[in-house]
This record gives structure tokens, sequence and C-alpha cells, in this order.
């Protein structure tokens, strides 16, 4: 499985952004054109189109790649501005949506089951129940937003993250939930 986890790094003007990695964006684009290149050599002679019931699932392979290639998402946190902005979507097909870094409560870590609903009863839709992380972002008016999710061998990882992030914005951290 081809995963990747957002990259949390300081821009040259001061702000802090977490956003996927630049090599991810490259690598699904290299694999959506090795995809087209390889259908447009080996079509067919006289049909001269790659657009044929044989070639159905490489070509949808092919835009899933490039449309993944295409995805942003980032988190942009800047005190100078004292807003957090969270932006995502597809080329011009995105949302930005931008708040006061002052409304924010803290940033937490928090331990979930999959499969678990909050109220402890398991689902019945779930394979297995596996253990995550996630690295949220609590407003003062109770609203959490979720950033990023991790195994629980991830642990140290979301630790160094949640705590640049906490440092930078002047917010405390929190973990619920034991891993």
């Amino acid at each position: 499985m081809i995963g990747f986890r957002l990259q949390l790094k300081q821009l040259p003007d001061g702000r802090l952004i977490f956003t996927i990695p630049l090599g991810y964006k490259i690598l699904l684009f290299l694999i959506g054109l090795l995809i087209l290149v390889s259908l447009i050599i080996t079509r067919q002679e006289g049909s001269g189109s790659i657009f044929v019931r044989v070639n159905t699932i490489p070509l949808i392979v092919c835009l899933l790649a490039f449309l993944g290639s295409a995805y942003h998402e980032r988190w942009i946190f800047d005190k100078e501005q004292n807003q957090i902005v969270h932006q995502n979507g597809i080329f011009v097909l995105h949302s930005n949506r931008a708040y006061q870094m002052s409304s924010f409560e803290r940033v937490e870590i928090a331990l979930f089951i999959k499969g678990i609903s909050r109220s402890g009863r398991i689902s019945e839709r779930s394979i297995g129940n596996r253990s995550r992380l996630t690295l949220s972002l609590r407003m003062q008016d109770g609203i959490t937003h979720r950033v990023e999710i991790y195994r629980v061998s991830q642990k140290q990882h979301v630790e160094r993250a949640a705590s640049i992030i906490s440092e930078y914005c002047r917010i405390p951290f929190v973990t619920r939930g034991e891993a």
C-alpha cells in the first residue's frame, strides 16, 4: 500500500506548514505517466486509440494517480497573522478555511480503536479493531479538527509533531488515552 504522512516543516518566512510531501506527489505523477506511456506504446496498430475496453482498468488507475498527484492538503500555522489555515482539494477546486490561532484551546493526541464507537459499542462493519492515534486541534468552542491519523507504532513521531505545533502556536499539548 502506498501511503504518506503529512510532513511538518518551517518555512523561510517563519510559518510552520504541515503538508503532503512533494516526493509523494512526484511518485504518483510518475506512476500515472508510466501507465499512460505504456498504454500508448502497446496500443493495437490500426485502432490508434488507447480508449478501448481492455484498457479500462489501467486508464482508471492512471487517472487516480494523476488526481492523487494533483491533490493537496496542508495546515499552515502563521504566528504573524495569528491564524491557522487548512487547505485541501485538487488544483483550483480546493477549500481554504482560516481560523484565528487564539480560538484554539489545545493540540491533542487521542487513542481510538477503529471499529469501536464513542459509546464503546463494537461496530458490525469493522473487520478488525485497530488502535490508532489522532493528532487534532481542539477549538475553545469544542469543535475538534482532526489533522492526521497515525498507527500506534508512530507514537514518537506524532508526539514530536504535536509538540512542535503546540510550542509554535503557544497552546497546550495534551494526550488522551494510553497507547
